[in-house]
């Protein structure tokens, strides 16, 4: 109940008006063996460093059970500060490293989630 309660809060403006929607980021990762201690280091700052971010609602990371893959999932206000975001030096930080690590390449999805779907009525 918690989380949707902060869902719906931050889908609505300090002023009342709702927000567009939210945007999730969806990352896939597959580290390679030699790298995976290089790799969970740079995660780890990778999500301070988006936690912090004023634009960024939530922000997590999944080590799938082969124990190389990793899924980053981030809710940003929009896709304009996502895109925002990917400027930062944090994130091409994480990027540089990604190259250095990664067995293959990343999968990334978006999905734009409608503020109208978290109107709808909840029982």
């Amino acid at each position: 109940m918690t989380v949707w309660f902060d869902l719906h809060q931050r889908l609505t403006e300090s002023d009342g008006t709702a927000s567009a929607s939210l945007y999730l980021i969806r990352q896939e990762m597959a580290v390679s063996q030699k790298h995976l201690g290089e790799f969970c280091e740079a995660l780890k700052q990778y999500l301070k460093n988006v936690s912090a971010q004023r634009d960024c609602f939530h922000v997590t990371a999944v080590r799938l059970p082969d124990g190389v893959s990793f899924v980053v999932y981030e809710f940003w206000d929009g896709e304009d500060e996502w895109k925002q975001h990917l400027q930062t030096g944090a994130c091409k930080a994480f990027q540089h490293v990604k190259v250095d690590t990664l067995c293959q390449p990343e999968a990334v999805s978006t999905v734009a989630v409608p503020a109208a779907w978290c109107t709808l009525n909840r029982d």
